[in-house]
This record gives C-alpha cells, structure tokens and sequence, in this order.
C-alpha cells in the first residue's frame, strides 16, 4: 500500500468529502423510520379514487391527509388518470413551476388572513408523550406565478382531534418560520421543537389565524402568498442536550461516507470533525443502533484490506465511546475491499473506497 508524505493532503481529502456529499450519499434509513408523519412526502394516493368534482378540488387524491380548511392543491403525476367532471386548462400550471423537492409528490396552499387560508391535517402513526421533545421540519417554497407576497406565518399545529378550523379560527401555530420565506426558486426548511402535553393525535400544517406576518415582493401591501410544500419530518428527541431550537434544527440529518487516506486507519481531528455530526444525531435522537462499516481499496492482499478497514471502524467505535456514545449500540463491521464504490467507469477517485460508513437505525 502507498501511504500519504503530507498532512496537508487529509485535509485536501476531508474538503472533498464535504462538498461531494449530496453526489454520495449512504443508506440513512433511521429519519425515515422513526418519523411520526404518514406519508411524509404525498407520494401515496388512495386507489379506490377514480374520479372527482373539479380540477379545482383535487386534494382528495393524497393519502393519509385532509384539507383542514378550504381547498388546498395536489400536486401528483396520478392527477393525470382521473377522470374529472369539470377540468381547468392549466389550473395549477398558474402557481409557479417547482419541481417537488423529492419523489414526484407535493401540495400546495394559499397562506393569508380571512377566507384564503388553507391547510392539510394528518393523523400520526401513534400519539405524541407528555413531556417528550419532538424535532420538526417541513419544506416550503413560494409559488410565484400567483404570490403577490411572502411571510413567515407557515408551520405546524397540534391537536388532539381532528380540527375544526374555519375562516375566523385564531389558533396559533406551536412550530413557526423564523423568517420570511420569499424565494421561488428553492426549498426553504421550516423547523422546530415542540414539548408535548401528551394528548396530541393530529398535526395540521398551514397558518390558522387571522394576521400573518408578510410583506409584498410584487410591490404594494401584503396579499396573497401561495406555498408549496413537501418533505415534512417529526421525530422523538432523546434530549435537547440545552440546544436551542435553531441549533438542533442546523444538526446534520442527511450524511455520507467519511473518506479515509489511502494506508490511513486513524481517526485524525479532521476526520474526527465530522464524525461529529454522526454523534450529535445519535446523542439527541432515539437510535437502536449504529453500525460502523469500514472499507478499504484493493491495492494489498485480501487479507491486508480485511485488517485495514476493521482497523478504521474500531478507530471510529472507539472515538464514538469517547465521546459518551453507549458501547451496547455500536456494532463493527470489516467487508476490506469487497464493497467499492468507486468502479471502473465511474467519476469517484479510486481512492474512495478507503472509508467508513456508518448505518443508524
């Protein structure tokens, strides 16, 4: 095996790593499966649906969800195969043209006072605990075509019941925006924290009261703000650890391989820096287990591979015990140079292959 001359290069290494990190991205199933939202994305139609009123009214087709007040807009590759009683040319082409931020599914709503206002409401997959701390987030963007404004006024309420919310409601939302959300060209994350009292069943999401704070970006007052919404997360926290509610919602929740230096095994403060995201998500959220996979590439023996990449997890393990991360969860794994994820052919370096990923469930 060759090794590194220069201390300089892992840093170069670690640089690349987080700028590449959407373009390889690993298995990260445990956001996924702890989220307490029903179908997070609006990817799942119901089936038993085969034709509606109007173009107009829509929303019927999404899974799970319910327009809590007025007519919200579907936004479903599906609109196509139902047959509607009365179709409007280009009816929701006249909000604006983002794409869904994943998968092909998303809503979208007017936020503003009196009888514009609208909203959907789920009920969760189980019942929120007293007491506990719940992380939320949800992705908005304003759709220009119709918005003559923008606001902060968009979030999450809870309920215990479904709720009766009309065009005179007043209930003020538990998660807030913290700022104005004006751009039309990308997804802006709304997030929180919110403690239960341990009676909520139902999240609604929207704004349910009557004075919204806006401004206008077409000129003019504040008037019509129309959003699109997708990807929306809510997830039991172990314990907020003192972080402010903007701290938490800056965590990494999305992560990827952490690169290694070709003959490296060592857990340098570089590397160390961002493993450090993997312990924050794990000593703030409720985590079954972390798996530690370490990889190698084929420039030795078979043998030698298997010995460095169970070299690099044990490293890793034991920077995580270090840091407080119960022993019991933390399993290792050694595959050497079995698992490349870097082939002939593809764009990675070669030299990507010496990594680790870690697995939380």
């Amino acid at each position: 095996m060759k090794f590194p001359n220069s201390k300089f290069c892992l840093l170069l290494a670690v640089f690349t790593i987080m700028v590449a990190q959407s373009v390889r991205s690993q298995r990260f199933v445990h956001s996924k499966n702890q989220n307490l939202i029903p179908n997070p994305s609006f990817e799942a139609t119901n089936a038993a649906i085969t034709r509606l009123d109007m173009e107009m009214q829509n929303f019927g087709i999404i899974r799970d969800w319910k327009a809590s007040i007025n007519s919200p807009d579907a936004y479903h590759p599906r609109l196509d195969d139902i047959r509607f009683i009365h179709k409007s040319p280009n009816f929701l082409k006249q909000f604006g043209a983002q794409e869904p931020r994943t998968g092909e599914g998303k809503v979208g709503m007017y936020i503003a006072g009196g009888p514009y206002k609208e909203g959907v409401t789920a009920k969760l997959k189980q019942p929120l605990s007293k007491g506990k701390y719940y992380y939320f987030h949800m992705y908005v963007s304003l759709g220009e075509g119709i918005s003559n404004s923008c606001t902060s006024s968009i979030g999450s309420y809870f309920t215990a019941r479904r709720p009766k919310i009309t065009t005179t409601s007043k209930f003020p939302l538990h998660i807030e925006s913290s700022k104005m959300i004006c751009n039309t060209k990308e997804w802006t994350k709304v997030c929180g924290v919110y403690r239960a009292k341990g009676t909520e069943k139902y999240i609604s999401l929207g704004y349910f009261s009557d004075s919204p704070k806006g401004k206008s970006v077409k000129g003019g007052g504040f008037d019509t703000a129309y959003y699109f919404v997708d990807d929306v997360l809510l997830m039991e926290m172990r314990d907020t650890k003192s972080l402010t509610s903007g701290q938490v919602c800056d965590m990494a929740l999305e992560f990827s391989p952490v690169e290694f230096l070709v003959g490296e095994s060592e857990a340098y403060k570089e590397i160390q820096k961002i493993l450090d995201s993997y312990i924050q998500y794990v000593t703030i959220f409720k985590v079954n287990s972390v798996k530690i996979i370490g990889h190698a590439d084929d420039a030795g023996s078979s043998f030698e591979n298997e010995i460095m990449s169970a070299m690099r997890a044990s490293n890793v393990k034991k920077y995580f015990v270090e840091q407080g991360i119960d022993e019991s969860l933390i399993e290792i794994v050694a595959v050497g140079d079995t698992m490349p994820i870097a082939v002939s052919g593809s764009n990675l370096d070669p030299d990507s292959n010496n990594r680790i990923e870690i697995e939380i469930e």
